[in-house]
């Protein structure tokens, strides 16, 4: 991973090389300004996707990669408040009360593990952005290198070679 702090393109205040520039903008294009959107899993219930709907719409920042964090999420917060609900109408000495409170915990565990999926701020994606610069970098270089290494031979020069 880059060190420090991590800009975009735009306000870059050193001097970087033409390839650099454009492998690092065609990086920050595919992970900043991807603007594609989640889709909702055909198991959700009624209640899921309209909570999945309300989630998605709270945000641009989630794309499509995010969809199966976000479907989990919401599975998970819709359980939560059903158990929530039953928790409510029960005697807080009641026995069922405590497996319930534990089964929310586990829960809550589980929203807090696809909450944090989900909360990719700009500054790792930049991040993100400035590796696969690097990467696409490299394979630009080891491309002319494997270019360079090819040495045209005249098939007429080859005989010739061979007869010796």
């Amino acid at each position: 991973m880059a060190r420090g702090t991590t800009t975009s393109v735009s306000e870059l205040k050193r001097h970087i090389t033409k390839a650099e520039l454009t492998a690092r903008k065609e990086a920050e294009a595919q992970v900043v300004t991807n603007q594609t959107t989640p889709k909702a899993s055909p198991m959700l219930s009624k209640e899921e996707r309209k909570l999945f709907n309300k989630i998605k719409k709270r945000s641009t920042n989630f794309t499509e990669a995010d969809s199966e964090s976000l479907n989990l999420l919401v599975h998970y917060l819709n359980r939560w408040y059903t158990l929530k609900q039953l928790l409510d109408d029960l005697d807080p000495l009641d026995e069922q009360a405590t497996d319930i409170e534990r089964r929310m915990i586990a829960l809550d565990k589980q929203i807090t593990v696809h909450m944090s999926a989900l909360c990719l701020p700009l500054s790792q994606r930049l991040r993100l952005a400035n590796d696969l610069a690097k990467v696409l970098i490299e394979e630009k270089k080891l491309a002319s290198m494997n270019g360079q290494q090819k040495v045209e031979v005249n098939p007429a020069l080859a005989i010739l070679e061979a007869l010796k």
